[in-house]
């Protein structure tokens, strides 16, 4: 018996090796945490096609948005850690939901073992043009002169949108209404039409920006935007403090997954993410371009659930 179990080590080690040797050898199932149409969904997709073109396997990408990347990343904890099923994420699902939810389904570190970094976000300030401000500083001006009269819109209750222009409102000293969305589209689309009046944005609205329909008055930090290289970050306007709510897209793979599977994925996706097609893509969509290590992705993890708790507890956000 004893020499049966020594020998089981070996066979064991044998075959997690052949399995990172021969990985990926099926098709590669990414899940999404949002709706199509949105910067985290189009930056995956690209990623995909040039993953399935690199490795000579299918890519499906799956959408599966609900409670805030919830129920995609209860899906993909819950999921086989071979490395075929991976989980793309605005970071808000692992480092706002652990202080929004009661309970989850999933624990943020635990759950799962990062891969990389696919983007980083940096929200821009847009309003109405029918607003009348062309500047942060008139724009606060007018939401001094009218408190609680001024509405934003966000993804959601909770969002990271919502966070950040929360602390907004703290930092410049206004007052204004949260109207809740269930994603950007929409909120976009009452912003265009006027229904709102000023909300913060990952990309969704860059288009609209550069047509003209929407004016940009700053972005959070704390750069600023390669595909807005004029629009001034909120520092520059003395409104400091807001960047710490700037976010990122990032790649995660289910606990377990061998760390031979991880690191073959990781060194296919460094040059995939640093090649100019996928950056265009990137900035195209307002946000960007960024990868990391695996360890690397865990360490900015950690610090997000370090600073964002204090955050989130002081809006009274809550998502029970």
């Amino acid at each position: 018996m004893k020499r049966r179990t020594v020998l089981a080590v070996p066979l064991l080690l044998v075959g997690g090796r052949a399995q990172a040797q021969t990985y990926p050898s099926k098709p590669i199932h990414i899940v999404v945490t949002v709706s199509a149409g949105g910067s985290i969904d189009m930056i995956a997709r690209s990623i995909g096609e040039a993953l399935s073109q690199k490795t000579g396997q299918p890519v499906v990408i799956e959408n599966k948005p609900g409670a805030n990347g919830n129920i995609a990343a209860a899906a993909v904890a819950r999921a086989a850690p071979d490395g075929y099923t991976l989980m793309v994420t605005g970071g808000s699902t692992l480092n706002l939901n652990p202080f929004l939810y009661a309970s989850l389904p999933f624990d943020p570190v635990k759950s799962f073992v990062p891969v990389t970094l696919t983007a980083r976000t940096n929200f821009i300030l847009v309003v109405n043009p029918r607003l009348g401000v062309d500047t942060v500083e008139a724009f606060v001006a007018l939401a001094k002169a009218k408190p609680k009269t001024l509405n934003y819109g966000s993804a959601g209750s909770g969002s990271l949108i919502q966070i950040a222009t929360e602390l907004f409102n703290t930092v410049a000293g206004i007052e204004t209404n949260h109207v809740p969305y269930k994603g950007l589209a929409p909120a976009v689309n009452d912003l265009l039409a006027g229904q709102i009046d000023f909300m913060f944005d990952s990309a969704t609205t860059m288009n609209h920006i550069q047509a003209g329909r929407l004016k940009a008055l700053a972005v959070i930090g704390p750069n600023r935007l390669p595909a807005l290289p004029q629009i001034e970050t909120l520092a520059e306007h003395g409104i400091k403090g807001v960047e710490v709510a700037s976010g990122w897209h990032g790649m995660f793979a289910p606990a377990g997954t061998p760390r031979d599977v991880i690191d073959k994925l990781s060194a296919v996706l460094q040059p995939i993410l640093a090649s100019a097609e996928i950056k265009e893509r990137v900035v195209a969509l307002g946000a960007e371009p960024a990868s990391s290590t695996p360890d690397g992705l865990a360490k900015i993890l950690a610090t997000d659930l370090e600073r964002l708790g204090p955050i989130v507890k002081k809006t009274g956000a809550r998502l029970d």
